[in-house]
């Protein structure tokens, strides 16, 4: 793996044991509920609501302009 510009291998890699930090002991770097909820709010969500729309909009294409049946309603119909 080549690194580039501002890649650092170090902060890939856990680190299991704890760090010292003017003479304090301090917790290796984890992921919190908070690093989840910025995830789930920033990046997934827009996502599943934009592939949300998208297939609302094949959905009424189909339905409406190419009068075909679409998806899963195919096989119930």
């Amino acid at each position: 793996m080549m690194a580039g510009p501002g890649y650092n291998r170090v902060m890939i890699k856990r680190q299991d044991k704890a760090e010292e930090v003017m003479g304090q002991r301090i917790a290796p770097p984890r992921i919190t509920f908070g690093a989840v909820g910025v995830l789930l709010k920033y990046i997934l969500l827009p996502v599943f609501l934009g592939l949300a729309l998208l297939d609302i909009g094949f959905y009424f294409f189909f339905q409406h302009v190419l009068e075909r049946c679409y998806g899963i309603l195919c096989y119930f119909s």
